[in-house]
């Protein structure tokens, strides 16, 4: 995964907090051993940043409808793993 660039499917999220999510869940996803892991530590650090309520999916194989607040809901790619992240505060 070393030196993977983002791609993104789908974000309301505004620049600098899109930019945010792909840089925390890079460092995740190099520092975690599981996608479990990956998902945990990304959803802490966000929620630690924000006082806000945020869920995290992690994977190579997934779909998800979810319901999210106005602004903050990314689904990018990193390499091979996905990552959705949204808050329902």
């Amino acid at each position: 995964m070393s030196g993977a660039r983002a791609v993104i499917k789908s974000s309301t999220m505004v620049q600098d907090e899109l930019e945010e999510a792909i840089k925390v869940s890079t460092m995740a996803l190099h520092s975690t051993n599981s996608e479990q892991e990956a998902a945990a530590q990304i959803k802490q650090t966000f929620e630690q940043r924000t006082n806000r309520t945020w869920h995290c999916l992690v994977g190579r194989n997934f779909a998800c409808y979810v319901t999210y607040e106005s602004k903050s809901f990314a689904y990018f790619y990193i390499g091979q793993q996905g990552v959705c992240l949204f808050c329902t505060d």
